[in-house]
């Protein structure tokens, strides 16, 4: 009885030393994956587009508030559509925009995202700074 439950004891300590070492595996491989958004915003009325590139890890590309979008998004795990607004209003007038994204967060593809929104000013402020370039 004393072998068997050794054996047990040794067997899971083995399985569990196991995982411990796997973890940290798993960790470093998501570090330093490439994070690059490609950004759009396009006034429907006159088809005439705003792009930016936002990358992250490092923080860079053509994004004029590439630190406050990648501060945010790292906050919503790379989910744009969990991004909280800006702590500014914007004016309800209809001049529609259509705001899209495609990219890599930390290597893994985004749910592409595409959504119409009231006006520029107001796409510059519903996702954070993420359409604020």
């Amino acid at each position: 009885m004393a072998s068997v439950t050794f054996r047990a004891i040794l067997g899971m300590s083995l399985v569990a030393g196991g995982v411990a070492v796997a973890a940290p595996a798993v960790a470093a491989d998501s570090a330093g994956l490439p994070t690059e958004l490609k950004l759009s915003v396009v006034l429907q009325k006159e088809g005439k587009p705003r792009y930016a590139t936002l990358t992250c890890d490092p923080v860079g590309g053509t994004h004029k508030n590439a630190a406050a979008a990648c501060a945010e998004l790292a906050l919503a795990g790379g989910d744009i559509a969990k991004v909280p607004p800006q702590r500014a209003g914007c004016l309800q007038v209809w001049i529609p925009v259509d705001a899209a994204a495609t990219g890599y967060w930390k290597g893994a593809p985004i749910k592409p995202f595409s959504k119409t929104i009231t006006n520029d000013g107001c796409a510059r402020i519903y996702y954070g700074h993420v359409f604020d370039f």
